[in-house]
């Protein structure tokens, strides 16, 4: 069922190549597939195909960068241990998607826009392609840019990400600038993302810039532009201003969210929680995997929002149907007794398996698909996890989820790096604080979104409390460290940015197959410093560089040391 939805979205997006790269037959118009599609009808397909190539199915760019940060492990390959190819799903779905098809409409969008003085249609797709190229950048490293999706040219050379940032730049101001002209043309329901408000994109792209800024800050002094947006303050100010696409509940055309409609297909999730995210947040260490500067001592509140455990607690009478690596234990099909595997668990439905244990896990290939714990509410709209069990299926969860792409929260968590690191003045613990308390309002605004429980503040103060005890004892290094901690907890659902985050500051320290006390681990290759080129697209594209050795200094970003 699993290699059956790769395959599907993969025609998916080949389709996609093929319709944007180059007119194929086009000898004869087809009236029911028209050559040319109104703006009101191509801004929304824009943007779900955007939002779609950074989420959490198969084909988005979170699926592999979240396996890479340790939300989630597959028994795959490629994805155990970091050994993604250019000919890999994982590389050619979201390329396609994001490159071939989103910013070729993107591009057709600003066209039609600038002919017929659309403004806003201009200014929203000068914004959203000044966001998406600054995401294969930080990705990718070098990709098209200067002569993509220009007529008759079906070989783009690949332009340095050095050279393209600084235009992105620009591209953000002019799309500013176009969203504050008058128009004849007004967007409405059309723009599935702010409903075309103008205020709301205006803040998106100021957002964008201080992201983008601040990824830059080890390689150019941004303290001048960052004072400036700061000082400005016209950013997303709290949750209901996030970068996010809502989804909804209907099959008919489907308009689910794509990742609850790959993990909740009952027995066929993909994803396993990472013992290592899950021990992070239920404060244990039971394979000597924490490199946390300090222990919080409480445990996360979030969990029932990130974790839905299909057994509500692993006992004799409730076992995993099979022999299972991650949790309290199994009924042995043999002799019928019980086997405890680890015992700290006991008390919990928890049940999944180790990173970096491909072919050497004792209890590979035994399948958990009715008992595995499934992603939850808040990352993909699964449900809320009440400790009463039960299959994850289409008959439960919340599929109209939103994904989530740049939240408040996550600019709060920026805006705390900045300050620490000197790039411009500023509480830096307070801006921590306030990261911390938005991540968890964007937790119990989905939660209540749907009718589930909130967290009590009580909760919420006493696990941000232990948070900060520690932060204050440790040294700048050590509270960089709790800061992109707390980010990647808060941030589960988007693996994007988290994997740049990461080549960026080394933080979070991440678990080592090598290091642990577990003999079934092994890491045989370093982290990725970007993501391989596709290599479909390399052998068509004459102007395409070389395949890069994805580990070497050549394949860093710009951005990088």
């Amino acid at each position: 069922m699993k290699s059956k939805l790769y395959k599907i979205l993969a025609v998916f997006a080949c389709i996609g190549l093929l319709s944007c790269e180059k007119d194929f037959l086009d000898i004869n118009d087809d009236p029911n597939n028209p050559l040319d599609v109104s703006l009101e009808l191509l801004l929304p397909s824009t943007q779900l195909d955007m939002a779609g190539a950074l989420g959490t199915s198969g084909g988005g760019l979170s699926r592999v960068t979240s396996i890479y940060m340790h939300h989630w492990v597959e028994r795959r390959p490629t994805l155990n241990d970091y050994a993604l190819s250019g000919s890999d799903f994982g590389v050619t779905a979201p390329w396609l998607v994001l490159y071939t098809r989103t910013l070729a409409d993107i591009e057709i969008i600003i066209q039609k826009a600038n002919e017929v003085e659309a403004f806003p249609y201009l200014g929203i797709a000068q914004i959203m392609k000044a966001y998406a190229y600054s995401l294969m950048v930080d990705t990718w490293g070098d990709v098209p840019f200067s002569e993509a999706h220009k007529a008759g040219n079906l070989t783009p050379a690949y332009d340095r990400g050095e050279d393209i940032y600084p235009q992105l730049f620009t591209l953000l101001n002019e799309g500013i600038a176009n969203m504050e002209k008058e128009s004849d043309f007004q967007v409405g329901n059309e723009d599935l993302i702010y409903g075309g408000d103008t205020d709301l994109w205006i803040k998106f792209a100021n957002s964008v810039k201080l992201k983008m800024y601040n990824q830059i800050r080890e390689v150019q002094d941004v303290s001048a532009e960052v004072s400036a947006l700061l000082a400005e303050g016209n950013l997303i100010s709290d949750g209901s201003e996030d970068f996010q696409l809502y989804y909804g509940v209907g099959t008919g055309p489907d308009n689910r969210n794509p990742g609850y409609v790959q993990e909740w297909n009952a027995g066929n999730a993909n994803y396993n929680i990472s013992p290592y995210f899950y021990e992070t947040m239920a404060n244990l260490n039971t394979f000597n995997h924490r490199n946390y500067g300090g222990d919080v001592g409480v445990v996360d509140p979030r969990i029932p929002y990130y974790f839905y455990n299909q057994i509500s607690e692993v006992s004799p009478d409730d076992s995993p149907e099979n022999p299972c690596s991650y949790c309290y234990g199994y009924v042995d099909p043999g002799s019928g007794d019980f086997i405890t595997v680890v015992p700290e668990l006991e008390g919990t439905g928890v049940v999944s398996i180790y990173n970096f244990s491909l072919n050497i896990d004792p209890n590979e290939g035994f399948d958990q698909g009715a008992s595995q714990t499934v992603s939850g509410l808040y990352p993909l709209g699964g449900d809320f996890d009440s400790g009463d069990g039960g299959a994850s299926s289409f008959a439960g969860g919340n599929p109209q989820v939103p994904q989530r792409m740049l939240t408040h929260y996550a600019l709060k968590f920026v805006e705390a790096e900045l300050y620490l690191t000197n790039v411009v003045p500023g509480d830096h613990r307070a801006a921590f604080e306030d990261a911390m308390w938005a991540s968890f309002d964007k937790v119990n605004e989905i939660a209540e979104s749907v009718g589930a429980p909130v967290m009590e503040e009580t909760d919420i103060q006493e696990y941000i409390d232990g948070v900060l005890a520690d932060y204050d004892s440790d040294d700048n290094t050590g509270k960089l460290e709790h800061i992109m901690t707390q980010k990647w907890i808060a941030s589960f659902g988007f693996g994007v940015d988290l994997f740049t985050d990461y080549r960026r500051t080394g933080f979070p320290v991440l678990h080592d197959g090598n290091t642990d006390n577990l003999s079934y681990t092994i890491r045989n290759r370093e982290f990725p410093h970007s993501f391989p080129w596709p290599t479909a697209n390399l052998q068509v594209n004459g102007n395409a560089p070389n395949q890069k050795v994805v580990t070497s200094d050549d394949a860093k970003p710009f951005w990088m040391n």
